[in-house]
């Protein structure tokens, strides 16, 4: 699709996002039970003028997600660069707490890891980013799923 491919559960939805389009965009695997994996993309010149490096991008993104008004708790628990292909991507784990919508001072915080997988491609002129949010508690093991997208994940 749009000149990449990556192998998805068998058990997602794969929904995508009608702007779409093979300069930029995103889909989404969605699971049954309404968790989801993202996959975006865009043009690299733009956030080459920001970010020199796939581990830049990826360190502005975790720290936006570490400002967020209902993040309390958060840690890195690892940041990684691997190689993908000709590219070097960096990859990231954190957990945090989402702070619950507390209505009458009832509600309950949701501990949550997130992983995300940043490359940047010269070649076909994008950034990708795979990223997912889950609770702690999920039964799926989701740093096995990721690893298992991102070592099939082919830029261009």
């Amino acid at each position: 699709m749009y000149g990449f491919t990556v192998d998805y559960p068998e058990a997602c939805r794969v929904e995508l996002n009608p702007k779409s389009r093979r300069e930029a965009g995103e889909v989404a695997f969605r699971f049954p039970d309404g968790i989801k994996i993202f996959l975006s993309w865009g043009d690299l010149e733009k956030v080459s003028k920001h970010f020199g490096s796939a581990e830049e991008h990826a360190n502005y993104s975790v720290d936006a997600m570490k400002k967020g008004k209902n993040v309390k708790n958060f840690e890195r628990v690892s940041r990684d660069r691997m190689p993908l292909h000709s590219h070097e991507a960096s990859v990231n784990k954190v957990r945090f707490e989402e702070k619950a919508l507390k209505i009458l001072g009832r509600g309950q915080d949701t501990p949550r890891e997130a992983y995300s997988l940043h490359v940047h491609c010269d070649k076909s002129n994008r950034y990708f980013i795979l990223y997912t949010m889950a609770p702690v508690n999920d039964s799926k093991p989701f740093n096995r799923i990721m690893e298992s997208m991102w070592e099939s994940f082919n830029c261009h």
